[in-house]
């Protein structure tokens, strides 16, 4: 029972359902990432576009290029003007887009804008996605909820797509069919999510950004969200913040230009910047991406022996996410950052001693351990800087720049990811069983960062998230200046709408009907 409450918590479980929905837009951006994994194997593809080590690490790490133009200011942009769905919905069709350009028979040319198209949705969705959630989460879970659902998508979408590469491996005709086919799967994941957001509610804290003079269609969706009335004292609490923060944040400019004009924005968005860029500055992406070639690199080149390898991690990576989610709001997200680098250099020390102790692969027992080694650093990833990263990205600006910062932030991630992914099949190649030195080198530096340098987001609202960073609570602030209570009762009251006067309607007549029925009660006692 316990265990279940934890996934679907009295009082948030329609909002941990709806959420939990958003898992599928994150799959459609696994699913993405993971095949091209199997796909980068695939010996026609190989012969089809003549795919040596450079061409390899364009294709891997190109859609990137689109990531980081959509992270810099269209994915926020998108989100803010359309809403958080919408930005979802327009991203999901860009994606779709791309991956029809990749598959159909083309030149190397084509299929890298198709790469190019498909880099700008995701890009797009992974904000979108992280938004909304972030922004419909309760505080006591919001990290367990960003993360399960960035993480957890993200990594059923690579599962679905290992397997079914897999499966596909074995069809040689017709000539390209194999590759084609594993690409375009992910194309009914997107557009059936695509048609179930129309059953989703707007974020409220977008609703009341964009609607500040009808603030009860913000307040409906909250109380719907939190399984209770505009009535309910939890309801109210969360209300009071948002409308509290809105009114104080007026004094300030919103958007890029409210970033780059205040100082402690800045600073804020330098944070947001460091905390994506440790999901990805420990070399992850290069291991995953590249994992089929590395398992054959150190021996594992029999028959789909590599391939078989990579699925079997994926399953293991997808549940292994749960302890994201089951601790991430206990124990706080510094703690499982340390926790987690601490483990991932610990295991790239001993696969980079044995890389380098036995480089010809010539070791049966080391090539055992060498696997191992990948798996606990892929399985560590995935409830540690993984989920962890976009959570906190995504909590720590103000409503009025949330969207463009948190895009912004992205950079890191994207920077440090196309630094390690591009360069690596060439690095690797050249500088051999050593190559693992440098991810080593990252994760300690990565881990000594997060004990110096990361605050810790466990437990605050998003509209008190200011005072961890020094500023001014912007909720105590408004408290202080301004007398918000009026205002609160008046949308509570305009929020209830026909229900509150439907209701006491119905009340007045089930007192008539009451008094009637006591009085015809009396006249029959007289009569008799």
């Amino acid at each position: 029972m316990a265990f279940l409450e934890t996934f679907l918590p009295p009082g948030d479980r329609h909002a941990a359902l709806l959420l939990y929905g958003m898992i599928f837009s994150l799959c459609f951006n696994g699913y993405d990432a993971g095949i091209m994994t199997v796909i980068l194997a695939d010996k026609q593809f190989i012969a089809y576009y003549g795919i040596d080590a450079g061409k390899s690490g364009l294709v891997a790490t190109i859609p990137w290029a689109t990531t980081g133009l959509a992270q810099l200011f269209l994915g926020g942009t998108l989100a803010n003007i359309v809403g958080r769905l919408w930005a979802l919905r327009i991203s999901i069709t860009i994606m779709v887009i791309g991956v029809i350009v990749q598959v159909v028979p083309n030149t190397f040319g084509v299929l890298i804008l198709g790469r190019l198209i498909t880099g700008l949705g995701f890009g797009c969705i992974y904000i979108a996605s992280s938004l909304y959630v972030a922004e419909c989460s309760p505080t006591k879970l919001r990290g367990s909820f960003v993360g399960t659902v960035t993480q957890f998508g993200y990594q059923l979408g690579t599962l679905i797509a290992f397997w079914a590469g897999y499966g596909m491996s074995f069809h040689t005709a017709p000539f390209n069919i194999a590759w084609r086919v594993s690409n375009v799967i992910q194309i009914p994941i997107g557009l059936t999510f695509l048609v179930l957001t129309f059953w989703y509610p707007e974020s409220p804290r977008w609703l009341l950004e964009k609607y500040p003079e009808e603030p009860e269609r913000a307040l409906t969706v909250l109380a719907k969200l939190r399984s209770g009335t505009p009535l309910d004292d939890h309801v109210r609490a969360e209300f009071h913040e948002l409308l509290a923060s809105r009114e104080f944040r007026k004094r300030y400019t919103p958007g890029y230009l409210g970033i780059l004009k205040s100082k402690p924005l800045r600073k804020r968005l330098a944070y947001g910047f460091y905390a994506t860029a440790l999901q990805q500055v420990g070399g992850i992406a290069a291991l995953t991406m590249f994992a089929t070639l590395i398992y054959e690199s150190l021996g594992w080149n029999l028959g789909s022996q590599a391939l078989a390898i990579n699925g079997i991690q994926s399953v293991l990576q997808l549940f292994i996410v749960l302890v994201n989610t089951f601790t991430v709001d206990r124990f706080g997200r510094r703690t499982l950052l340390i926790a987690g680098f601490s483990i991932q250099a610990l295991a790239l020390l001993v696969l980079s001693s044995l890389t380098t102790s036995y480089p010809n692969n010539d070791n049966k027992v080391a090539a055992v351990f060498e696997i191992a080694m990948f798996f606990i650093v892929g399985l560590t990833y995935c409830w540690s800087n993984g989920p962890i990263a976009p959570t906190v990205a995504s909590e720590i600006f103000p409503q009025h720049v949330r969207d463009k910062a948190f895009g912004l932030s992205l950079l890191g991630q994207t920077v440090c990811l196309i630094a390690l992914t591009q360069p690596w099949p060439t690095f690797n190649a050249e500088v051999g069983p050593r190559s693992y030195w440098l991810l080593f080198s990252l994760n300690v530096a990565a881990l000594i960062s997060v004990i110096v340098i990361l605050p810790e987001t466990k437990g605050i609202t998003l509209e008190r998230m200011d005072k961890i960073f020094g500023e001014i609570d912007m909720v105590e602030a408004a408290e202080n200046e301004l007398d918000t209570a009026k205002q609160e009762e008046n949308v509570i009251q305009h929020a209830l709408g026909e229900e509150v006067r439907d209701g006491d309607e119905k009340g007045e007549l089930r007192k008539r009907a009451e008094v009637s029925h006591v009085e015809a009660v009396e006249k029959e006692v007289e009569a008799a």
